[in-house]
């Protein structure tokens, strides 16, 4: 009877083993194919934010960030999957939005080989007083971005799944 037992907890710890060793494997595969194999619909090619001046285009975008001699106003902003967020330079100096981790702009996933640095998620050039760049934000997550030139100047984009239907600042 106790080589019976015995047998029974060694079974039953391995099935206990296994278990959680097939939900880890599971989940990370879950995991991995996730958010990253997302491909972003054709209204806005990947890579491609718009630059543009804003007495003169009449873009549409759905949340404004705005950039003044103080830094961004609002700086920490969430929205949802497919957002077009404009950053608008309403300050008296030049900037350079852009994703973290300044210099590289390498946090947010999408990257496409005409990008300047890291990411898609970067203006690429200096925006003057009264000059927008929008991005569409595909990846659900919190992005922190800065000015490039002032990299003091920070907040975070944080984007939940398309359910979410508002946008917060």
């Amino acid at each position: 009877m106790n080589l019976m037992n015995r047998m029974g907890n060694y079974a039953g710890g391995l099935l206990i083993l296994l278990a959680v060793l097939g939900g880890g494997a599971y989940y990370i595969g879950h995991r991995a194919s996730g958010a990253l194999d997302y491909t972003p619909p054709a209204q806005e090619p990947p890579g491609h934010g718009v630059v543009g001046n804003s007495s003169l285009d009449h873009d549409p975008y759905d949340v404004a960030i705005v950039y003044t001699d103080q830094g961004f106003q609002p700086a920490n902003i969430t929205v949802a999957q497919g957002t077009r967020v404009r950053f608008a330079n309403e300050s008296s100096n030049t900037f350079w939005p852009a994703v973290g981790v300044h210099p590289t702009h390498t946090l947010y996933p999408e990257k496409e080989d005409s990008d300047c640095l890291g990411s898609a998620f970067d203006a690429c050039q200096d925006l003057q007083p009264g000059e927008f760049y929008d991005f569409t934000f595909y990846y659900v997550g919190t992005w922190p971005y800065h000015d490039h030139l002032h990299a003091y100047n920070t907040g975070t984009i944080t984007v939940t799944a398309a359910t979410s239907t508002t946008a917060t600042q």
